[in-house]
């Protein structure tokens, strides 16, 4: 299998599965045992660091797939088992993403760039482990959990990830949120996410259009009139607010 060692380095998108495997008892080992995917002739040490690397990209450590406990000495881990399920998805993952890679070689374009383009895992996780965008996660979690669930889970991620790359704290990610919400029928939910963007966004004219659209769409005219007037009045270029201004209070 002709895995090239870049994609060894970072290419696993959905769990660090490292492959290295020996019997609980001194770590490096010797040798690898039970690998499926990197070729068994590969030097520990640089599978050693290709584990690294996976778990570096989803924010993890050896536990995540691996037998073993947190700090625990790695030499008492059973890397060689395939007890858990994010190993054996991790080994897809990376069939996968060389699959993907060896794709994007065949671009007409791809041997003129001075830069190659590389799917890594680090291209989807960016340091978390279920590469999910942030709309999406705070949608499901007010569907599933409810809406205060939805609420801390913001609040937790956006304290623990702000300024790094791994979410899009921006003011358009809850209001994409709390537009699908509305059009699930859960207009509670997606009011109260909106309200939570509004702590960080306090003065913006779209996200007043989101509330008046939402308004709209529950049927509620007189609360979506007043949204879209603040929005107008926040912004007096918001043309989207205007035309709908222009819709709902016609003569």
């Amino acid at each position: 299998m002709n895995l090239r060692p870049v994609i060894f380095a970072l290419a696993v998108l959905a769990a660090p599965a490292a492959l290295l495997g020996q019997a609980p008892g001194h770590f490096p080992p010797d040798s690898l045992i039970n690998v499926k995917v990197i070729p068994k002739s590969t030097p520990v040490m640089q599978v050693v660091g290709i584990m690294r690397n996976f778990a570096g990209g989803l924010g993890v450590r050896c536990q995540f797939c691996h037998v073993g406990q947190e700090g625990m000495p790695l030499g008492q881990f059973d890397f060689a088992k395939d007890e858990k399920r994010t190993k054996l998805t991790a080994r897809q993952m990376m069939r996968m993403v060389d699959e993907i890679n060896r794709r994007l070689d065949t671009l007409p374009e791809h041997a003129q760039m001075t830069s190659h383009v590389e799917v890594t895992c680090n291209t989807c996780h960016r340091g978390v482990s279920r590469p999910m965008s942030l709309e999406q996660l705070i949608q499901e979690t007010a569907q599933t959990a409810g809406v205060d669930s939805a609420t801390r889970a913001y609040r937790a991620l956006r304290e623990r990830y702000y300024g790094r790359a791994a979410y899009d704290f921006g003011e358009p990610t809850l209001n994409i949120s709390a537009f699908r919400l509305a059009r699930a029928g859960k207009y509670t939910e997606a009011f109260a996410i909106l309200r939570l963007n509004e702590e960080q966004f306090p003065t913006s004219s779209n996200l007043a259009t989101f509330r008046g659209n939402i308004d709209l769409m529950k049927g509620d005219t007189a609360a979506a009139i007043a949204a879209f007037r603040e929005a107008v009045h926040r912004d007096s270029t918001n043309g989207e607010a205007q035309g709908r201004l222009r819709q709902l209070i016609r003569p």
